[in-house]
């Protein structure tokens, strides 16, 4: 169905922009008979500005579709292991079986919840949550800033709002605080 809407799109962007070029050739000569550069002057009425718009907006939106849509592709099974079976697949489908549980299953579940969190975040908080993952999980403030590079003040803002956000922990550690990834369910 992909195929055929961008066929459309593209269809509609072709016959805007045949309108658009016989809008903007129809234009009426003005009464002064100048030209300029060797060019006639041309006038266009409110009816054929609107109409010149409206055709370059529809075939903006045309190629946006043809460029840039894309069909939706569901997670792959390996992504919907804590995905209830009930919501993951209707009963019986092969195609989603329920995962056995096992005790080394566990760290590999985390793993994927961290990084599921590191897309989640975005611009210094995605930063500073993959720098706490690179010190194993855990690591001290005064650790962050140098592998950061950010200020002092910046850290404790940004550790802030994680800890805001439920997804790290902090405690004083002497001088300084010990950050945890914790993670809430």
């Amino acid at each position: 169905m992909s195929k055929w809407v961008k066929a459309a799109a593209a269809a509609i962007a072709v016959a805007a922009i045949v309108i658009l070029v016989y809008v903007i050739l129809e234009g009426q000569a003005s009464e002064d008979e100048t030209t300029h550069m060797g060019w006639g002057s041309h006038t266009y009425s409110n009816a054929n500005m609107l109409t010149i718009l409206g055709a370059i907006a529809l075939i903006i939106i045309a190629l946006m579709f043809v460029l840039f849509r894309q069909e939706y592709k569901p997670l792959p099974p390996s992504m919907m292991r804590d995905v209830e079976p009930s919501i993951r697949s209707e009963e019986g489908n092969p195609e989603f079986p329920p995962p056995a549980p096992t005790i080394a299953a566990a760290p590999e579940r985390m793993a994927d919840k961290e990084y599921l969190v590191l897309r989640l975040l975005s611009g210094d908080e995605r930063i500073m949550f993959k720098a706490i993952m690179d010190l194993g999980g855990e690591g001290l403030q005064k650790d962050l800033i140098q592998r950061t590079k950010m200020s002092d003040a910046k850290v404790s803002r940004l550790l802030d709002k994680l800890q805001e956000k439920g997804v790290i922990s902090k405690e004083r550690y002497g001088s300084t605080n010990k950050v945890k990834i914790e993670l809430r369910e």
